[in-house]
Parts: structure tokens; sequence; C-alpha cells
């Protein structure tokens, strides 16, 4: 870290120890999965622990060596945990004293017990079935498979008849954030956001600061160009009520760059602003796997992770920079402090497999060294 990061991490530590106790609320939603996190078994021999596949090329290079043949694969079950980018999300924020209502595809007719496992700051609220998603891990990436069934059977009615329209504006009035989360493996993602615009917001009352309105694409990868489109058209639409939040890892800016028929920039800074000036949102973030940066219309930084070579687990890492970002932005903290914040968060999860309290926070942070 350099000079101006160390003494940015002093101011945020002397803030965050302020902080202990939050009278902030949040919203999220919608979906929710149980993560099991696998490790892909390389060699195995009698009395010795399994030699894993440490990089995904390897674990590449092993399967095109398999062309046209046929060959088993040997998984070993690290965790299987609560999942789910809000699920996540919405964890790491309670774990910072924000008190969140997550609507989300918990199961039905009951909520999983699994899910009890998150914070208590969470109150959860069903709107589906869940869904199971494999990660394979490696060091320096992740591959998540999964069966999105129940996800292609959320839509706005679904949501609105097992919520009701009066509890999902309670759920939202008076919430400092509202996020809406995974917009790319949720189908009908589009249609669930305009029919709370149409049904919902479009009748409330809103006063005083507007409440952040945050959202991350996840991997839009498999979304054609005009759903993209009509996605950043409706986020437009939700800037006449909220500050609007993106966040984007690199995969993803450059998929809705090219979405938005957006010229090639090679540079940081470039590439950022012409997004920016494009995508509807008063704030937009990319977060990648050694830096960060972020661009509000006026002020751009960049700021390096806490990168870690040899991890406990990836999945989830960017939801807990999300987290930390709407947790620093709603605190007020600069740009550049959200941005050591949220790198923060994601650098604690992924060393340690879990979200940190503020007392972590601080210690974390405090333990960086120039």
């Amino acid at each position: 870290m350099n000079n101006i990061s160390v003494e940015a991490i002093k101011i945020i530590v002397s803030r965050l120890q302020e902080k202990k106790t939050t009278k902030i609320h949040a919203f999220l939603g919608f979906d929710a999965c149980i993560d099991n996190i696998v490790r892909v078994i390389k060699n195995k021999k009698e009395n010795i622990d399994p030699e894993y596949y440490t990089n995904s090329r390897q674990f590449g290079e092993f399967l095109i060596s398999r062309e046209n043949k046929g060959c088993g694969i040997e998984l070993q079950t690290q965790v299987s945990k609560i999942g789910g980018n809000m699920v996540i999300t919405g964890n790491a924020l309670g774990n910072l004293g924000i008190k969140v209502n997550c609507a989300g595809t918990f199961g039905l007719p009951d909520i999983l017990p699994i899910f009890s496992s998150m914070s208590s700051n969470c109150t959860l609220h069903t709107v589906g079935e869940t869904i199971t998603t494999t990660a394979l891990e490696f060091n320096d990436a992740k591959v998540m498979m999964f069966d999105l069934g129940p996800y292609d059977k959320l839509e706005w009615n679904v949501i609105k008849n097992q919520l009701g329209i009066d509890q999902i504006k309670q759920l939202i009035l008076g919430k400092q954030l509202v996020s809406f989360l995974n917009w790319s493996e949720i189908q009908n993602s589009s249609q669930i956001w305009k029919g709370i615009l149409d049904e919902v917001i479009s009748s409330m009352s809103f006063s005083g600061v507007r409440p952040y309105f945050f959202t991350d694409f996840s991997d839009c990868s498999r979304r054609s160009k005009e759903e993209i489109q009509l996605a950043i058209a409706l986020l437009g639409r939700f800037k006449k009520y909220f500050k609007i939040i993106i966040s984007l890892n690199q995969n993803e800016a450059e998929i809705i760059t090219k979405s938005l028929d957006l010229p090639d920039n090679d540079s940081d800074e470039g590439s950022i602003k012409m997004l920016h000036c494009h995508c509807g949102a008063d704030e937009l973030v990319i977060h990648r796997t050694k830096d960060a940066l972020a661009y509000d219309g006026i002020n751009f930084e960049k700021c390096d992770t806490f990168f870690c070579k040899e991890p406990a687990i990836l999945t989830g890492g960017g939801d807990n920079f999300n987290a930390g970002f709407c947790f620093a932005r709603i605190y007020d903290f600069d740009l550049f402090q959200s941005l050591i914040v949220a790198n923060a968060l994601s650098g604690y999860y992924v060393r340690y497999g879990k979200s940190p309290d503020v007392d972590n926070l601080i210690e974390f942070l405090k333990a960086i060294k120039s």
C-alpha cells in the first residue's frame, strides 16, 4: 500500500471505532442458494492428503488432454454454506451491524434450515424454491455450476403474490439502501424490476436524502445485448428515486461496454468514465483481482486490493466487496476510502472464509503495513 493508502486506513479505522452500532436499514433481493465449495483432486495416494489442481489452467489442460476420451473427476467438498449474491451480501452487511430485510429463494413452503446461519441482523422473506451451486475453486479462479430451474420460475407476479404489494412497500420504505442482485441468473430480473417500479415505487412518496440503489449484474455473458440494454434503461428509471451504484467485475464491465456499443479504451480512467456516462449510474465501481476502480462523475479513484495467493474461499469475495462499498458510502466515507473498506471486507473473507464484523475489519486494517 502506498503512503496515501496508509493514511487513509488510519482515518477509516478511527471512524470505524466510533461506529460500533448502526441505525441503517436495507432491503435486498431476490436470489438465494446453497453453495457447495469443492476442490478438484489431481492425485490421491493411500495415507497421503490428496493433491488438488491449484490453478484453472492445470485443470483446463487436463480436460483438453482427455478430448475424445472418457475420464473421471473426483471432487472433495470443502464446505456447504449459504450462497447467492443477495444472501452473501446481506449476511456481510448484517455482520457489520446493518438491519437487513432479505427477500429471496429461501425455500418453500418454509425457509430451509441452512439459512438460519445468516446474521441475526437479517430478516428473511421467502419467495421461491432455492437452488444448489457447485463451485469448483482453484487458487486463481472459480467455476460455478448450477441448474437455474427454480430461478427461472421467479417472476414479478410470484413475488407480488408471495409478499403482497403493501409488504413490499414497507420493505422499501425508509431504507438507506435497496439492492437487487444477480440480474443475470434470474431470467425475469428486468420484468421484476419493472413490476416494482410500476406497481410499488411509482406510488410511494420519498422525502429527504435519496437512498442508494445498488446492483451487481453478475456474469451476464449468457444474456443478449438487447436484454442488457433494457436493464440499463430500467436503471435510468430507478435514478428518479435513488442514487444508483453499479458494481461490476472486469468481465462484466467488458460485456456491458460491448452491449452499449462503446469503443475500447486503453486506460482504466477512460474506460470507467465512458461506461459511467452511458450506464445511468451515479457511481460506477469495477472490482478486479488486484485492484478496484470507482468513478462518481467527478472523482476517479483506483485502489489496490489485499490480494491473497492462497485463499480459503473465493466464492462470495465480490459480494463482500459490494457489501463493504455500500457500507462505506452510506456512512459517507469518500470514494477512495470506500474502495479500501470494500477491498478489506473482501480480503478478510477470502483469507478466513467468513465475513467480518466491525471489530474484525478494524483489526484487519490495523495489521496492514506500509
